[in-house]
């Protein structure tokens, strides 16, 4: 599959294949079942409030239930090396730091990094709480979109403008495609 070029698309097409309240919402089984081996994760807003550094339990138990089930996970974020590396370091997950998220459209930046090679566009998704970072982010790569609701919290402004930036974007969606709120499980979730 070929990446996709410039950040400027068709908006249908970033529509996540999979819309889920959370990531201890999304069905793991059913997605190795459909051929995922690898998973990306966001950090920000996804898995941990923005800016949190602390990594609960639950968190870990959930990385280990993905390991448990066949799918290698690991961290692609925009934030710095200084916030990701404690996450990932407490996941014991491989992770990209400082990823420019959605212009840098390298497939081989996540596929040698957090995956070792083993990584194909095909057998890989992307788990993220942003239509403007981490789905265009994923379209670009052809990888499976998996979208989960913002977890709130953490820096107030950085909070809001990421929220302005989203309305902004989902204003440009063609009407009745996709609704924050309305969950869904796609062909493999």
């Amino acid at each position: 599959m070929t990446e996709k070029r410039g950040i400027f698309m068709d908006l249908e097409s970033i529509i996540p294949d999979t819309y889920e309240k959370t990531v201890y919402d999304i069905n793991y089984l059913k997605l190795y079942e459909n051929g995922i081996r690898c998973a990306v994760f966001d950090v920000d807003c996804t898995i941990l409030p923005f800016d949190d550094r602390k990594v609960p339990d639950k968190l870990v138990m959930l990385f280990d239930y993905i390991k448990d089930v066949g799918i290698m996970p690991g961290l692609c974020s925009s934030g710095s090396f200084k916030r990701v590396k404690p996450v990932g370091e407490a996941l014991c997950v491989n992770f990209v730091s400082n990823a420019r998220k959605p212009f840098n459209g390298n497939f081989r930046l996540i596929k040698d990094n957090l995956f070792n090679g083993e990584a194909e566009p095909s057998n890989t998704m992307m788990v993220g709480d942003s239509l403007y970072l981490d789905m265009i982010f994923a379209q670009r790569l052809g990888l499976y979109k998996v979208m989960v609701d913002a977890i709130p919290g953490g820096d107030k402004m950085k909070t809001w403008a990421n929220d302005f930036v989203q309305t902004s974007v989902y204003s440009f969606l063609p009407k009745g495609k996709f609704k924050l709120g309305e969950y869904y499980r796609g062909i493999k979730g």
